[in-house]
């Protein structure tokens, strides 16, 4: 198979899949399981293949891993400070996806970029509709579906730091 064909399916079956989990997320607060493991199984097949983006097993691993476990414990502080439930298991699970599609690397960038969008978003529908629009609770999936986008386009267009350390 060809290398341009791997990476333009790799960027339609990434796009739909987040496209898809950002949109439910944000009507219904709800990030889809089946929906999550189609994009593990996509990203295992981009592996297998040869990932574009130059992301091997053994960070596809650790990229899960770290991800997932950072997500998952900023999930435990955060509902143990609040005393509720404070992210969804499924923000968890995304992200971690995320990180077989990237590798460990391109974490901070994900949570910086996911983080802010998500509050920008927030601040201008409450703009928009001259008041708040959700109650205690906002969707983060949206964000993530980005962040992870776009770190892994940043990494297709060459951005250095995103699925390796930067060179000294």
């Amino acid at each position: 198979m060809s290398s341009s064909l791997i990476l333009y399916t790799s960027i339609i079956m990434l796009t739909a899949g987040l496209g898809t989990l950002a949109w439910i997320d944000f009507k219904t607060g709800y990030l889809p399981d089946s929906l999550q493991i189609a994009l593990t199984v996509a990203a295992l097949a981009v592996l297998a293949l040869g990932s574009p983006i130059g992301v091997t097993w053994t960070g596809a691993a650790w990229g899960a891993a770290i991800n997932g476990c950072t997500f998952w414990s900023l999930r435990w502080i955060m509902t143990r400070v609040k005393g509720r439930e404070a992210m969804g298991f499924g923000d968890v699970k995304l992200v971690a996806v995320g990180g077989l599609w990237l590798g460990p690397w391109a974490l901070p960038y994900v949570m910086a970029l996911s983080g802010l969008l998500t509050l920008v978003a927030v601040g201008v529908a409450a703009l928009i509709l001259r008041k708040p629009t959700w109650r205690g609770e906002i969707p983060l999936g949206p964000g993530l579906a980005v962040g992870i986008l776009a770190a892994y386009l940043a990494a297709i267009a060459g951005v250095t730091g995103i699925v390796g350390p930067a060179p000294l």
